[in-house]
């Protein structure tokens, strides 16, 4: 790869797994993500640092995992984002469209210019189709001084799924979740006709994968009940005890079918239920797409090589050539691979992001941190409880079991003490958290912004 001063663009799709747009699984159908695939610089065993946004995009941006700098799901400290003031210290205009997510706020507070959409108000949320397309067409059609960095997070993909019509239908893929993508790949059309690739860089990538329901619409968005909205025109003082019981309907219908169906499934389709941030990290939850195409990149080439999320922004910077940051990183630059060189293979240090949960009296207690950690190297997945080093301890021979169905853990003691050597060493660099303590105001934020998310 050569260098100079091109402009990149870092396409970031919230939820994306790696297998929705390769291989047998595939069955939405997306030309232009098809179109960077043929001409890009695939990274075929990407691995996400969590399952959650925050923790994902926090590691990405510094490079870092986040036991090294103290950020969490909720927030990061601008300070742990060199890499955005070396890319302003040589020159770049450094932009974004991101959602009002507090993470994303964090990261880009030191942008150059950043174009937030709402998101929480879902019911007035605009989408790709609705408006987000055209706001992003619109940054690039100021002619944005150059050489500029723009970051771009969609959050389309995240459920409950709001398909537009044309797409909800079977020819666009089985599932909601792969019409959805679909959906994103005409508006990524759209942006790819205004970008120049001959000096732009672009890089195609997620924060984290997704379980898919094997039962459809499971996390479809319930409707009101008429009877309650009928209530609540007539008597709106009783309006606060209306929505108490739509909750507890709502809780108890899930609980019944949970109990129908629970004989019916397998413990991993159970999981994908119950959603991420649970006890479990299998590669439908970390393992990403990531793909460079455009200024410079002559042929399409596949790497099987595992890397890491926070290898993503030191591969940038070593392609634009720049240099400086001061603290040690966790992430390395993929040059070498693309050059066909050889690199050292590192682990990937994962974790589960947080649900809130209640207490015995029905309070909604805050938690800081997920339930589990654990590495993942090419041939093996670990993982453990983050409390207690012999509690959900999992181990899966990935070229054996590459579907992970089968914990080796009870007859593999020494690799499982050889990944809990590897897992305290990294974990030895571990950066005293000064961030966990929030107040009264910033809990009922995080609250509000992970019950919209769904993490509660």
């Amino acid at each position: 790869m050569l260098t100079m001063n091109p402009n990149v663009l870092l396409l970031s799709i919230d939820s994306l797994r790696h297998d929705r747009i390769f291989g047998d699984k595939k069955s939405a159908i997306t030309p232009n993500i098809d179109k960077i695939i043929e001409n890009g610089i695939v990274f075929n065993q990407t691995i996400s640092s969590a399952d959650a946004t925050g923790l994902g995009i926090g590691s990405m941006f510094t490079a870092k995992f986040s036991y090294r700098t103290g950020s969490t799901q909720y927030k990061i400290d601008p300070n742990t984002l060199e890499y955005i003031q070396l890319l302003k210290k040589n020159n770049y205009n450094t932009y974004a469209t991101i959602p009002n997510y507090r993470i994303f706020l964090d990261v880009t507070k030191k942008f150059t210019k950043v174009d937030v959409y709402e998101y929480f108000k879902r019911e007035s949320w605009l989408q790709l189709v609705g408006g987000i397309e055209d706001l992003i067409i619109d940054r690039l059609n100021r002619k944005n001084k150059e050489p500029w960095f723009y970051f771009i997070h969609l959050m389309d993909l995240h459920a409950p799924f709001y398909i537009p019509k044309e797409f909800d239908l079977e020819k666009f893929g089985e599932t909601r979740y792969d019409r959805m993508i679909s959906s994103i790949d005409s508006s990524i059309g759209g942006i790819l006709n205004k970008i120049d690739l001959t000096n732009t860089i672009l890089i195609l990538t997620s924060d984290h994968g997704d379980h898919i329901p094997i039962i459809e619409n499971w996390g479809k968005i319930t409707k009101t009940n008429p009877f309650l909205i009928k209530i609540k025109k007539k008597f709106p003082i009783l309006e606060p005890l209306g929505l108490k019981l739509f909750t507890l309907i709502n809780s108890f219908k899930k609980n019944y079918r949970m109990n129908q169906i629970q004989k019916k499934l397998t413990e991993k389709q159970m999981q994908a239920l119950l959603g991420r941030a649970q006890n479990v990290l299998y590669d439908e939850l970390l393992r990403i797409p990531l793909i460079f195409c455009g200024y410079n990149i002559q042929n399409h080439k596949i790497i099987s090589q595992q890397v890491r999320q926070v290898d993503i922004i030191p591969t940038i910077m070593d392609i634009l050539n720049i240099s400086g940051i001061s603290n040690e990183i966790d992430g390395q630059s993929l040059v070498p691979l693309v050059n066909g060189e050889s690199l050292n293979e590192l682990p990937a240090y994962i974790e589960t992001g947080v649900r809130w949960v209640k207490n015995q009296n029905e309070v909604v207690e805050p938690k800081y941190e997920g339930k589990i950690i654990g590495i993942r190297t090419a041939n093996y997945k670990y993982w453990r409880s983050r409390e207690d080093s012999t509690k959900d301890v999992t181990l899966y021979d990935l070229q054996q079991d590459p579907n992970e169905e089968i914990n080796i853990v009870d007859k593999n003691q020494p690799i499982v003490d050889e990944m809990e050597q590897i897992l305290n060493s990294m974990r030895e660099k571990l950066t005293p958290d000064n961030q966990n303590t929030f107040s009264v105001k910033e809990e009922e934020r995080i609250f509000e912004e992970l019950k919209k998310l769904g993490y509660i």
